[in-house]
């Protein structure tokens, strides 16, 4: 139910905004999501509520791709802070800025002509002086991005995190309500940038240090293809944009790894690639491009990231829309069947060494269905996000300014039964090695030189767990479907499990030992 954000001893009977409107009924407190009838010399009004911040920015230019213009900016939180600056404003994205609702970066000045920059904190996230405001157009419920970036910082933490205490491994976004020039523009999420400041990238000092690439097409090179000649008179170069340093523009570093993964030898490719890709990011990302789904992300709308010279690289994800059986034009994609690779990851998944890529995702993968990659609780973030801007009224006044937007109950009903397939469909192709069908996955052998034996398969009444040839002690989880785990039992040697009390029909189970880790499909008659 909600509750009033605002109210005193006495009945409010006007309001005081850039005018005083005088309520039709007096209220005893504002309850957001609601509206009230209200007057200002004569003229009849609806006073809507909201418990979002809301952004007002105020231009005499026509705001374009670039360069930016001069604007005024005023963040107004529900607590009543006020934030002001100057800005630079332009208009953001490659596609995006086709649609009819613009996303757009500002520039937070310290002056009116954009010679000093200024840093600001805005809605408890980084201090900085460069902001995005992203117009989620495509996006059906408008939650995608702020749902998927949540999952990401919850799934990775950056390596060198104990170093760089104020690192984070990609950004927070925030909910507003858009003003521009007094017109209402609707939904937006105010989001940091991916940046040497975010990731606490090393600076330049007398030589490159810190590295940071987009990949903003997909070419040879952002695809891992090919690793084709450069100009560093070029800010691009073959699907990559040059981020950071800005003293110098040189794409030596990043040429001669995009070259050592498409030219290197399988037994120089599987010996040396830790040591220039991390690889817990590595599998990170994998898991994470593959459980959102994100096709427009294998090559392009994410960042390639070094900490500091000679150290490995890593994944940063950005733009993270068409997701979760949506598309990157926000039309509803069913496919749950596939995997998504780049040249990197096709090279990746052929390391079946005990210690290896394919072995560490088995792993990870494993680990992750017991906590985070669950339905309830990827679920439970969708619909936290929906009823906050349900509550708020936020989608009919979204469909007020951009009528081709209209609410649609059916969609969280739509994303749950796609995120049931797709765990599904993963959990097999990240766990059943030995039967996997014909994919990317499949091309590789057995994740592990020996596992662990499950007998009779289907079962009734009993199951019966051999460990793996030097393991004396594991651990059983039986999960459902959903990923709720039904049963979980310690292991040794031959263990015989009753199982006859839960439901008949097809579970998961993961056996984990010293050495492996393995996900089998189990059906119960």
């Amino acid at each position: 139910m909600s509750q009033p954000i605002a109210a005193g001893a006495q009945p409010i009977t006007a309001l005081q905004l850039n005018g005083r409107y005088t309520l039709a009924q007096p209220a005893a407190g504002l309850v957001a999501g609601a509206d009230y009838q209200a007057q200002r010399d004569g003229v009849a009004y609806s006073v809507l509520v909201t418990q979002l911040p809301i952004v007002q920015l105020h231009t005499r230019r026509t705001i374009v791709d670039a360069p930016s213009v001069y604007a005024t900016f005023a963040l107004t939180e529900p607590t009543g802070t006020i934030t002001k600056a100057n800005l630079g404003i332009e208009i953001r994205g490659a596609w995006s800025q086709t649609y009819p609702k613009k996303s757009y970066e500002l520039n937070m000045w310290a002056d009116t002509t954009g010679a000093t920059s200024r840093d600001v904190q805005l809605l408890g996230m980084r201090t900085d002086d460069t902001w995005n405001l992203l117009a989620l157009y495509n996006e059906p419920l408008r939650v995608n991005n702020k749902v998927s970036h949540e999952l990401w910082h919850e799934l990775n933490q950056l390596y060198y995190q104990a170093k760089e205490t104020d690192a984070k491994n990609g950004v927070d976004m925030a909910f507003v309500e858009v003003f521009l020039n007094d017109e209402y523009k609707g939904i937006y999420a105010l989001s940091e940038k991916v940046d040497r400041k975010l990731l606490k990238l090393k600076k330049y000092n007398a030589g490159i240090k810190g590295e940071l690439y987009k990949g903003t097409t997909r070419d040879s090179a952002s695809a891992y293809l090919g690793a084709p000649p450069f100009d560093n008179k070029s800010q691009t170069w073959s699907g990559f944009e040059y981020k950071h340093p800005d003293e110098l523009t040189d794409w030596t570093s990043l040429r001669d790894f995009v070259r050592f993964v498409t030219t290197s030898s399988a037994a120089d490719f599987q010996s040396q690639y830790a040591k220039r890709f991390q690889l817990d990011n590595a599998v990170d990302y994998f898991i994470f491009l593959n459980l959102l789904r994100a096709t427009d992300n294998t090559s392009k709308n994410l960042y390639v990231a070094r900490y500091n010279a000679k150290e490995p690289y890593f994944y940063v994800p950005w733009d993270l829309d068409g997701v979760f059986g949506t598309d990157w034009q926000g039309l509803p994609d069913n496919v749950t069947n596939d995997l998504l690779t780049n040249g990197f990851y096709q090279r990746l998944i052929q390391d079946n060494s005990p210690t290896g890529f394919r072995a560490a995702l088995v792993k990870r993968w494993a680990s992750l269905r017991t906590t985070i990659i669950t339905e309830d609780h990827i679920l439970g973030k969708f619909r936290a996000q929906r009823d906050y801007l349900l509550r708020n009224k936020v989608y009919q006044r979204e469909h007020l300014v951009w009528p081709a937007f209209t609410y649609d109950e059916t969609r969280l009903p739509a994303i749950q039964t796609w995120l049931h397939a797709r765990l599904a469909y993963l959990d097999t192709e990240f766990g059943f090695v030995a039967a996997a069908p014909a994919t990317a996955l499949a091309a590789a052998a057995a994740a592990v030189p020996t596992h662990p034996a499950l007998y009779p398969n289907p079962a009734r009444d009993y199951l019966t767990v051999e460990l793996p040839t030097g393991a004396s002690t594991g651990r059983l989880t039986i999960r459902d479907l959903s990923g709720h785990p039904v049963l979980q039992a310690s292991l040794s040697g031959t263990t015989r499990l009753p199982v006859g009390h839960l439901a008949r029909g097809l579970y998961a189970v993961v056996v984990e030992s010293q050495a492996t880790v393995r996900v089998e499909k189990l059906v119960l008659d």
